[in-house]
Order: C-alpha cells, then sequence, then structure tokens
C-alpha cells in the first residue's frame, strides 16, 4: 500500500456484494425467465422508493417497480430488476465485444445442464457469441457460455464438469449470482481502487492465453485466442469468490470505452450492493479521502433488506458500487 493510501481514514468491515441491480425496459419478461429457466423465487417486489429516485437525481416525476429474484435456498447472490418510467435511458454495454471496456461485463452463475438450459434460453431471444465452450481454468474443467440477453444483460453461465462440484446443494437450475466481471484498460487504477481503497484481497490472479486457437468464451476471432494475453484478478474483502469483483484487462485488444454509460437508470447490469453492518460513515470519509465519489442517501426501504441509508461509488472505469447499512445504526 502507497503513502497515500496509508494515510486514509480507516475502513469498516466488508463483505461481498449481496445482490446486483439489473435495469431493465420489461420486468415481467425478465422475472418470467428467473423463474421458469433459473428456478429462482421473488422475494419482494412493488414500488421503488422515491428516495432512491432522489439519490440517483432522477428527474421529478420518473417512477420506477422493482422485483428481488433469489434462489429459493439461498439468500444472497439475488438480482434486483428495476424498470422506470419518465426517464431518459441508454443501454450500458450496447452491442458490445467483450473487450469494450467500462461498467459490468457479466454476472456469473453456475448451472447444471447446461444444454436444456441453452435450449430454454435462446427460444427466449437470448443470444451468444459462441456455442457454449468447455476449457480449462486453472485446476477445473468447466462449460462456460457467456449469453446475453435483452437490454444488454451478459450471464456467464459455468457448469463444473471435473473434479466434481462439492458443496452446492442449492444448485438445482441456476446457482445464486456468486461473482461479477469488469473489462478494464487501466488495471493498476482498478486494483489501486479495490486493494488499497476499499481493502480488497486477491482470491486469484491468472495471466494467460488460451492454450490453443478456436472457440473460446470469449468470443475472440478463433485465429488469435492462443495469442491474446489476458489477465484475471478476483478480488474480495476476504480474498473469496462469494460477492467477488474480477477484474479482466486484454494486451492485443483494444475496444470502445463505454464508461460513461454505466450508471443508473440506464439499461443493463447497473450496480453491484454490498451490505454493512456498521461504519457507512467511516466509508463515505475513506472513499472521500482516496478521490472517489461518496454518495449518501437519506433513509428509504430496500425491501427485503428493510429501512437502510445507502452509499454510492463508482470504480474508476465506471462500475457503480452501493454499500447499504440498517438506518438504525
Amino acid at each position: 500500500m502507497d503513502n497515500k493510501h496509508a494515510t486514509l481514514p480507516p475502513l469498516p468491515p466488508l463483505c461481498g456484494w449481496r445482490e446486483a441491480v439489473v435495469i431493465v425496459s420489461d420486468l415481467a419478461s425478465y422475472t418470467t425467465v428467473f423463474i421458469e429457466v433459473a428456478g429462482w423465487t421473488v422475494l419482494a417486489e412493488g414500488e421503488t422508493d422515491a428516495a432512491l429516485l432522489e439519490h440517483w437525481q432522477l428527474p421529478a416525476g420518473a417512477r420506477g417497480r422493482y422485483a428481488v429474484l433469489a434462489n429459493p435456498e439461498y439468500n444472497s447472490g439475488c438480482i434486483r430488476l428495476m424498470q422506470f418510467e419518465g426517464v431518459a435511458q441508454q443501454m450500458i454495454r450496447p452491442h458490445t465485444q467483450t473487450w469494450d471496456t467500462g461498467g459490468i461485463l457479466d454476472l456469473n452463475i453456475r448451472v447444471v445442464d447446461m444444454a436444456r438450459k441453452q435450449a430454454q434460453l435462446e427460444a427466449l431471444g437470448w443470444q451468444a457469441n459462441s456455442e457454449p465452450v468447455t476449457w480449462q481454468f486453472g485446476p477445473f474443467r468447466v462449460q462456460e457460455w457467456l449469453v446475453r440477453g435483452p437490454d444488454g444483460l451478459s450471464l456467464a453461465l459455468i457448469e463444473r464438469l471435473d473434479p466434481p462440484l462439492e458443496g452446492w446443494p442449492h444448485l438445482k437450475e441456476f446457482s445464486h449470482t456468486f461473482n461479477s466481471t469488469q473489462v478494464v484498460r487501466d488495471l493498476p487504477a482498478s486494483l489501486a481502487f479495490y486493494r488499497d481503497t476499499l481493502g480488497f484481497g486477491e482470491f486469484l490472479h491468472e495471466r494467460h492465453t488460451f492454450p490453443e486457437a478456436g472457440p473460446n468464451v470469449l468470443g475472440m476471432p478463433h485465429n488469435l485466442a492462443s495469442t491474446i494475453l489476458h489477465e484475471i484478478y478476483i478480488l474480495h474483502p476476504e480474498a473469496a469468490c462469494e460477492g467477488s469483483i474480477e477484474l479482466l484487462t486484454y494486451e492485443g485488444l483494444e475496444g470502445r470505452d463505454l464508461a460513461d454509460r454505466a450508471h443508473p437508470p440506464n439499461l443493463g447490469a447497473a450496480v453491484l450492493r454490498f451490505p454493512l453492518t456498521e461504519g457507512i460513515g467511516a466509508l463515505a470519509r475513506r472513499l472521500a479521502a482516496s478521490g472517489a465519489m461518496a454518495r449518501r442517501s437519506r433513509v428509504l426501504n430496500l425491501a427485503p433488506w428493510g429501512e437502510v441509508e445507502l452509499l454510492s461509488t463508482q470504480a474508476p472505469e465506471g462500475a457503480w458500487l452501493e454499500f447499504y447499512q440498517p438506518a438504525n445504526i
């Protein structure tokens, strides 16, 4: 840690993100996907609290609805679907390649029976740059499919092939979401934000090419797959892969930068939300001292988590993060 970060105000205890906020143009159709394909259930639904609209600085007259969905046996890794009226919107990551930077690329979910999930999602109009790809990720052989739905939401669906997956008894169709990827141009700046400002630890670091030319989960041209170096960090407050952040960067591929679109109420994967038990003021002071955005809300209702105070910030390449704490703390 450099001298600048050594002098920052202390951090409160942090954990991984609990929910991803996905802003959509058709709440009902997305809810159907997560109920019928994922096997998830609705934890809460209703009208969006006006205090959140104010916190996000939406125009007067804006209105929103939400539905929080989750694996019925796992009360974290949820997705909060939100739909708005009376507000201008654009897609955060429209018509993108995986090497376009800015915002949130995908949400990671484990699945069983990839072929059946592929058929179900394709029947609902979801598309991908490739068929599901079998590949070796560190010690694991997996089948992975980076599939894209309406409004630019990408899900990285992962089926473990070998060694057998253990410790996931709730995995029947879709697991909970457990990791989320950000594609970045300036890797040192993103590492400094997550490791030094937020105190995240390293779960994994890999720097490699794909072992051979051909189909690959990142959708790179087949003839370049074995030559383009990509680097991955998975980071988490407790160096775990559970509500973690994955940073991905390429050497030799350059795309569009979409960081300026990566904020609510734009469409797609818009926000990752982290629960706090205490210390939201200390975290706000630390973020502000580091030069990051630190916008606090007034008390708002964040069902099903109750009355909370919210703190919003942005990672260096646009990904929007929020931390929430019970309002009575």
